[in-house]
């Protein structure tokens, strides 16, 4: 058993396996509009709210006027997907 915040008040708490994971940096959308080669941020919102597919997951920070925030690695699942889309169009539109 841990002391509670190393006290010596004579409180105890169990030892709790817990599932720890890592804090994911979250990135603001003018650097994902970097990566991307410079895409508007309209249409980052647009991806992130569902209008436009692929769908691109975005946290919103609170109000202001970009409160939206990404996870990288669903910024590198988005790119794949495009990918993925355009090479499906090339190869519809070379039949």
């Amino acid at each position: 058993m841990q002391r509670l915040n190393g006290s010596d008040h004579g409180a105890f708490l169990p030892a709790v396996a817990t599932d720890i994971r890592p804090i994911r940096q979250l990135v603001k959308a003018r650097d994902v509009a970097k990566k991307l080669g410079g895409a508007a941020f309209h249409g980052l919102s647009k991806h992130a709210s569902g209008k436009r597919k692929p769908y691109l997951p975005a946290v919103k920070m609170g109000p202001g006027r970009n409160p939206l925030r990404f996870d990288p690695n669903d910024v590198e699942k988005f790119i794949d997907e495009c990918r993925r889309i355009a090479g499906q169009r090339a190869g519809y539109a070379s039949r």
